[in-house]
């Protein structure tokens, strides 16, 4: 049962994280160069998504739907599929108002002249990619992977590793990297493989699934931020009071995956009722969402929520992605990366007990729920 489901869930999960996070909508396709109505009176906005969107790597964006944050502005989602890499493309045309995508994604897009785009919520902060070992095997921290092999899913691994390796003073070129697809877990947890990459939601949903490993955060040698909400600039000009409803509701979605990740997996599980999960698992899941979104540690999560503005970008840390992304080889060219991250959009006073009150209120509805309770 396991091995099955999770050969399921990973092909559902992978191409989410390694390219971009996503907004769902209510609708599909369509453009969009300023404020259009519904028929229900709300404002119309129009999101690219570059991947599919069956994935509960994209609970947060789910919650800000089911949970009302998204209509409580005024706001109706539309959603853009582009599964072709041509999203960034997309939004800079104006086909789309909003994209959600990692810095990779985003700044080698405006590297390659799509310039009018903007990064305007910090969604996922810290490094999600981390490295998952057996317990057993010897691997305490990141010097012990010298000479070691590292499964993956993907062969994107050195992109993504070989700034972290560096930084944690391990030679990239004594590490290989090996391809095991969909059996990456059972990989590892049948010792054919010491250790294997992986990122937060995966991990948190992997523990929720009864897999038992360690994890080598990246944020410990190499922090960075991951996924941002991005906005067309020309879009926000004109609409600036939408570009902050729109923020405010992703904002109010995040803190619930902190304060309440049953009900964000259950929603997300009630809207996509074909991922193939455990309860425990998809609850995992959201949990790893939050680690990227509020810190690593549960006991730091409050602590950054109640010190730092949720969604706002550090430069500092912006700074540091930009310098990773150029050591990965993924940014070639001189140019002013870090003036696509702003802050004008993110709001300090938003009012969290009333996203608690809402959590605390919703219903619990999917089959996987009901099946494990």
């Amino acid at each position: 049962m396991k091995n099955n489901m999770m050969g399921k869930v990973i092909s559902l999960v992978l191409t989410v994280t390694l390219a971009a996070t996503v907004f769902v909508g209510c609708g599909s396709s369509g453009s969009s160069g300023g404020e259009a109505g519904s028929k229900d009176g709300l404002k119309k906005v129009n999101i690219v998504s570059p991947t599919s969107l069956a994935s509960m790597d994209l609970c947060w964006i789910y919650a800000a739907d089911g949970l009302g944050f998204f209509k409580d502005e005024g706001i109706e989602v539309n959603m853009i599929e582009s599964t072709d890499g041509s999203d960034p493309k997309i939004l800079g045309s104006g086909q789309a108002d909003f994209g959600a995508f990692s810095p990779s994604v985003g700044l080698t897009a405006v590297q390659s002249g799509v310039d009018n785009v903007e990064g305007i919520c910090n969604v996922v902060a810290y490094n999600m990619f981390g490295i998952a070992v057996n317990k057993t095997g010897g691997i305490k921290d990141w010097s012990d992977l010298t000479g070691k092999q590292i499964g993956f899913v993907a062969d994107t691994a050195s992109s993504l590793y070989d700034p972290i390796l560096k930084a944690a003073g391990v030679d990239p070129s004594s590490v290989s990297y090996v391809n095991y697809g969909t059996s990456e877990y059972e990989a590892l947890n049948t010792d054919q493989v010491p250790a294997m990459g992986t990122w937060l939601s995966e991990y948190y949903m992997c523990e929720g699934m009864g897999y038992d490993w360690d994890y080598l955060s990246g944020n410990d040698v190499l922090p960075q931020m991951a996924n941002s909400l991005w906005v067309n600039t020309d879009y926000a000009k004109k609409n600036p009071e939408i570009v902050k409803k729109v923020v405010k509701a992703v904002t109010k979605a995040m803190y619930a995956c902190y304060y309440n990740p049953e009900a964000v997996a259950d929603i997300t599980l009630v809207k996509y009722p074909s991922i193939e999960i455990t309860w425990d698992g998809a609850v995992g899941a959201v949990k790893g969402n939050a680690a990227g979104m509020f810190g690593i540690e549960e006991s730091e999560q409050q602590k950054n929520i109640d010190e730092k503005q949720i969604g706002v970008y550090d430069t500092d840390v912006v700074k540091q992605t930009i310098e990773n992304l150029k050591t990965g080889g993924a940014l070639t060219e001189d140019m002013d990366y870090a003036s696509h991250y702003i802050n004008d959009y993110t709001q300090p006073d938003i009012d969290y007990s009333e996203v608690e009150k809402v959590c605390d209120s919703y219903e619990f509805q999917s089959k996987v729920y009901k099946e494990a309770n």
